[in-house]
């Protein structure tokens, strides 16, 4: 009889409890935001530092050379390398070379910005070079300087250099040996 009472008494205090609650929902928002930057693809790749804008090789040559020239190797084939940015407003410039102080002896005619292949087992013997826009060799490259557009396909911009050593001499006191310098490169957008 304890158990009738018990059951009645709870299914009355059931009944009582679901016709008198109501259901509560409670409910608010999320803020899902994205803030996208302008960005640049460069030879196809979307990275920011340490980029590969590839190789000017002068090549091997007798130390008794007169003038010597190149042309950029890209890193991507070819003899350029490619821009392609979300904005038309950016520039490509070289901002200098790690050797832009002569060492101890020069062979060639510094240009303006001076730059030198410094030779890697004697760094007192150097060769001046200097870099080109253009086949022609008459637009020399200035730090800091845009860099003008050699051609582009498709919306993506292609840049060359070249590259030229002038007034070796023909000199038999030229230091045989390899010579190298690294040239500075940036994209600002």
């Amino acid at each position: 009889m304890n158990r009738l009472r018990l059951l009645i008494a709870t299914g009355s205090l059931l009944a009582l409890v679901s016709s008198g609650a109501q259901a509560v929902t409670s409910s608010g928002t999320i803020a899902a935001t994205l803030t996208l930057t302008n960005g640049c693809l460069i030879n196809g790749q979307p990275t920011q530092s340490g980029i590969n804008f590839g190789t000017l090789d002068f090549g091997t040559h007798p130390a008794t050379f007169s003038q010597l020239t190149t042309q950029l190797t890209g890193a991507s084939g070819g003899n350029s390398f490619s821009v392609q940015c979300t904005t038309s407003s950016y520039t490509v410039q070289i901002t200098g070379n790690a050797n832009s102080t002569a060492p101890g002896t020069v062979i060639g005619t510094p240009g303006t910005p001076a730059r030198y292949l410094i030779n890697t087992t004697n760094a007192a013997q150097g060769v001046a070079y200097s870099l080109y826009s253009d086949s022609g060799y008459s637009n020399v490259v200035a730090n800091g300087a845009p860099l003008p557009i050699a051609s582009t396909t498709g919306g993506v911009d292609n840049y060359t250099l070249y590259g030229r050593i002038q007034g070796g001499g023909n000199s038999v006191t030229v230091v045989p040996g390899t010579y190298t310098d690294t040239i500075n490169v940036s994209v600002t957008y």
